[in-house]
């Protein structure tokens, strides 16, 4: 028995749901943020077309295939023609393996379709020392941050931006401070860039600094979209309290955020398991049938930019 405030339970109550509730939910459902191998410094459970296998056959519509360390549109492409029963996005992490902040890299990315793209993540000022104590990854080296020391971002991320705006890419916060955060949700609302998300920020194992809910409610509600993992309430993670993610999603509204699930590796759930319990977990804690699919599938859709009819 884990000795947990989330699954430890839910584990056990899940079967006492109407399954056919969960199932619809997790049936045509995206997931946003995965993790696969080959990753360095780092142990995955499936390779790319591993996993495209497995959330066929749990039913979900697509996925995004994450990997700090390159760029993944060229798997997602080859993927789509070997598994195109499912939608498979490609994306492109903004940490030291690719240059950091390097503005040619995502313009590459961008002309050969890559749709996510995340600000530094290991390689965040607000994240390095932290995944190499937790970790132990033998990553070193400089870190990023996006802003100056007045608060301002640096030229090449706004170059950036013309890009994430120009090619329709969503762009994802990674592990950036709130301060960077807040600037560049500010300079995305300026522009005109209506598909940035704030990447996991109720799950506090990975960062230094963290946004409060008070900043969540603020930025969802000028149309920044919050990210929910369930690694965050899961027993061989974070073992948080679902309630407070639901406290969260009440707050910010579930027309603004999305749920993930942040697995792929070990020793979590397999991704598509993982995911049904996150599903079934909040919905027993009070969320609607209704709020759910605007997060799993509604959302991830506009985000990405699928229609119903593809």
């Amino acid at each position: 028995m884990f000795e947990s405030t989330g699954w430890d339970y839910e584990l056990q109550v899940t079967a006492k749901f109407d399954d056919s509730v969960v199932g619809k939910l997790l049936h045509g459902a995206y997931d946003m943020h995965l993790h696969f191998a080959p990753e360095a410094w780092m142990t995955r459970r499936f390779d790319a077309l591993d996993t495209a296998l497995h959330l066929r056959e749990a039913g979900l519509a697509g996925f995004v295939l994450k990997n700090r360390t390159y760029c993944t549109q060229p798997l997602a492409l080859l993927l789509a023609r070997l598994v195109p029963e499912i939608r498979v996005f490609g994306c492109l992490v903004l940490d030291g393996e690719v240059g950091g902040l390097n503005y040619h890299a995502v313009k590459a990315a961008a002309e050969i379709g890559t749709k996510v793209l995340y600000m530094p993540v290991f390689f965040s000022a607000n994240s390095m020392s932290v995944v190499k104590r937790m970790f132990d990854v033998k990553i070193g080296g400089e870190t990023y941050c996006i802003v100056d020391d007045a608060g301002r971002l640096l030229p090449v991320v706004e170059d950036i931006l013309r890009v994430v705006k120009d090619y329709d890419m969503v762009l994802c916060s990674g592990h950036i401070t709130p301060r960077e955060v807040k600037a560049l949700a500010d300079k995305c609302i300026g522009m005109g860039i209506t598909k940035m998300v704030v990447t996991h920020p109720m799950s506090e194992f990975v960062c230094e600094e963290f946004l409060t809910f008070d900043d969540l409610a603020s930025l969802a509600h000028a149309g920044i979209t919050i990210e929910h993992c369930a690694q965050a309430i899961s027993p061989t993670s974070e073992r948080r309290d679902p309630a407070i993610f639901v406290e969260g999603i009440r707050a910010q509204g579930a027309e603004n955020c999305i749920l993930t699930t942040d697995f792929g590796g070990i020793p979590h759930p397999t991704i598509a398991e993982g995911l049904r319990l996150f599903i079934s977990t909040l919905l027993k804690r009070g969320l609607t049938e209704r709020e759910l699919e605007l997060m799993v599938k509604t959302n991830p859709r506009r985000l990405l930019g699928v229609t119903e009819e593809d």
